[in-house]
């Protein structure tokens, strides 16, 4: 998973592919910039590089809330285990770069709210079986168990239908650049599918990298 950045910044794949990658991430990330190879990878990489070159990304208010959320999951004294929270939190900030919405995973009443909630647990199980499937290729058809799959069609759903909720495809010329991530990518997306499959390939990325390397950060830390 740690070579997202590469993907995203490194040159573009032209003399080597990825083998048995794309079938085994399929499932969940469906046509992304982590599949890709040639031409359509140097598309996602250049549709979604402009998007992180936005000032509004290095507005740290865009993370207070969060942050704030996490500090009170933080006991008075004892030992926690930081990094659940950590990926807890990268998921709820980057949701919200990319959506415009959080999913809010680390707020005390997600209970009631059952779709944030849906969608958060099945993220989790959907990146589980990737990374299960990922280790056993090229015989990785071999793990598609049916919690897998139902996962990663709650995911696909939560997002798709988010995308319907703002008529990204109708009004795509309407977007004001503030309104978020997910508006401004889909001003240059090939269809809704390819829309979602970016925004699901920018989550993958956006939230792992981040929860492992705060993870590590205070580990090390003396």
């Amino acid at each position: 998973m740690h070579a997202v950045q590469v993907l995203i910044i490194g040159p573009c794949p032209t003399d080597y592919d990825f083998g048995v990658r794309r079938q085994v991430f399929a499932p969940l990330l469906g046509n992304g910039i982590f599949a890709q190879e040639g031409l359509a990878w140097k598309h996602s990489r250049e549709l979604l590089r402009k998007q992180f070159a936005r000032t509004q990304y290095q507005n740290l208010n865009h993370f207070r809330e969060h942050v704030d959320n996490l500090i009170e999951h933080l006991p008075g004294n004892g030992v926690i285990d930081l990094q659940p929270l950590f990926f807890n939190l990268t998921l709820d900030t980057t949701t919200a770069l990319l959506l415009g919405r959080s999913v809010y995973s680390l707020r005390a009443d997600i209970d009631q709210d059952s779709e944030n909630k849906l969608f958060a647990e099945s993220f989790a199980i959907a990146q589980e079986g990737l990374a299960k499937r990922f280790r056993i290729a090229p015989w990785h058809f071999l793990y598609s168990p049916a919690e897998f799959r139902r996962a990663c069609s709650n995911v696909h759903r939560f997002v798709e239908r988010y995308i319907q909720e703002q008529n990204l495809k109708r009004e795509k010329n309407t977007f004001e650049k503030s309104e978020g991530f997910i508006n401004q990518v889909a001003e240059e997306a090939l269809s809704s599918k390819d829309l979602r499959d970016q925004l699901l390939n920018v989550l993958l990325a956006g939230r792992d990298t981040t929860a492992c390397c705060l993870s590590w950060t205070l580990y090390v830390l003396p």
